[in-house]
């Protein structure tokens, strides 16, 4: 019985340790819009239209406030996850958005931060 408490403990240890480390490596500099882009598709998926374009302000305002870093770095980069990230927000805030444009601008939208991701990645080595 010894050994398979053992064994039980090992593989929780190993499990934790694995999603501790994933949930690290996802923790970039673009997280926090990814946070407020998915806040802000969730609030808009439940219905929740005030939340949703609270949500959406917020990830605009973080947005032109936190980055100028990577635009001064990379303006190109920067026009693109600025643009991807107007067509997610700009529907949400309007009258009747269609769920599907939604949902495919908020994709386009994460697709453009993983860019800056890699770019800051490739920086780096």
């Amino acid at each position: 019985m010894k050994a398979w408490n053992r064994i039980a403990m090992l593989v929780t240890l190993t499990v934790c340790g694995t999603i501790a480390s994933s949930a690290q490596a996802a923790n970039d500099n673009m997280t926090p819009y990814r946070e407020l882009a998915a806040d802000t598709l969730q609030a808009f998926k439940a219905h929740d239209m005030p939340t949703a374009k609270k949500k959406a302000r917020e990830l605009e305002v973080a947005w032109d406030t936190r980055e100028k870093a990577l635009q001064k770095k990379s303006a190109d980069l920067w026009d693109q996850i600025d643009k991807a990230m107007d067509a997610f927000i700009k529907p949400v805030q309007g009258k009747s958005p269609d769920p599907v444009k939604v949902q495919t601008a908020y994709d386009t939208f994460i697709a453009k931060l993983q860019l800056a991701v890699k770019n800051d990645e490739e920086l780096k080595r």
